[in-house]
């Protein structure tokens, strides 16, 4: 695994921990659907939550933030409204987005619609 496979694995990891920790059921990880792939899909109560994964080294290219962009939120609300088509065609859902900017991990819950 690369350099950028080690850093986004490691940030995936302490996002789950996090999740877990404000009390999210992790559904599943790196989940593949034609067109993308959802880092995570967890359970918060009653709602599902789609949760897009950033982590940055440092800000030198700037914040996990503002990584998570226009095209890359109309992605995933494609592949999303694909899986609750399937998993669960009544869940209410939201999205959220875990951001690792060194060693500062932060939920940003309901990030987008």
């Amino acid at each position: 695994m690369n350099r950028h496979g080690t850093l986004g694995r490691r940030g995936e990891d302490a996002a789950v921990r996090l999740l877990r920790a404000r009390g999210y059921v992790v559904l599943g990880r790196n989940v593949r659907l034609p067109g993308g792939e959802i880092d995570v899909i967890g359970r918060d109560g009653d709602v599902i939550a789609f949760v897009e994964v950033k982590t940055r080294a440092s800000l030198r290219f700037g914040s996990a933030l503002a990584a998570v962009d226009a095209r890359k939120r109309r992605t995933l609300r494609a592949l999303a409204a694909d899986w609750l088509q399937i998993a669960a065609p009544h869940a209410r859902a939201r999205f959220d987005i875990v951001t690792i900017d060194g060693e500062r991990v932060e939920l940003h819950r309901g990030a987008f619609a």
